[in-house]
Formats: structure tokens, sequence, C-alpha cells
């Protein structure tokens, strides 16, 4: 993923991630959490594909989420990671929400009835 963002390479972090997420689904051994995920994995892929490369200019940003869930393990610490993993759904939550605030699609977001 370090190599990608450095390089800007979207594509090869996005499959990075992807790699990253399953060994750490499948470390965990729980069957029922293999199943929750694998059911909402094909959404979350196509909202992570869409996200990533419109912030290939930013990639280097999300490592820190990814290193410190990396730190977690070595530190047998899962509170650490658990956190890591909300801050970063958080901040891609974010990401997105200012995106669609700023594109022709915030017109559709309206409180205004009229509209």
């Amino acid at each position: 993923m370090e190599t990608c963002a450095e390089e800007k390479d979207a594509r090869g972090y996005y499959k990075a991630l992807l790699e990253f997420t399953a060994a750490g689904i499948n470390s965990t051994q729980n069957p029922v959490l293999f199943q929750v995920v694998m059911g909402i994995m094909p959404n979350l892929q196509r909202l992570q594909y869409i996200a990533i490369m419109l912030k290939n200019d930013h990639l280097k940003d999300n490592l820190v989420y990814f290193e410190t869930i990396i730190e977690a393990l070595g530190e047998k610490n899962p509170d650490k990671g658990v956190k890591a993993i909300e801050n970063y759904i958080r901040s891609e939550k974010e990401y997105a929400v200012r995106l669609v605030k700023n594109s022709p699609l915030s017109s559709f977001l309206s409180d205004d009835e009229d509209g």
C-alpha cells in the first residue's frame, strides 16, 4: 500500500487494501464475522474503489490508519486496532460526504421540499 500511495497508483492501492482486508478477516477465524463481512463486501468494494480513485493524490494520508492497525497487532492491543479501523471509516465517510456536498449531486440532498 505504501509503495502504491507513493507512486499514486490508485488501482494498486485498492488491490493492496483488499488483500489487507481479506487477511484481517481471515485471521479472525470467526465464521459469523466472515459471513457478515462477505455479505456486504461487494458494496464496500465498489464504494472503496470510487473513493480511492477520487483521492488518488491523498492516498498517503490513509496509511496512518493501516500502520496503526499493524502496530496494534504487534502489541496485541485489539482496542488500538479497533479505534484505528473506526477512525479510518469515519475519515472515509467524512471525505465522501464532502465530495457529494461539493458536487452537482448536492442539489439532491437539499431539505427544500419545493426543489
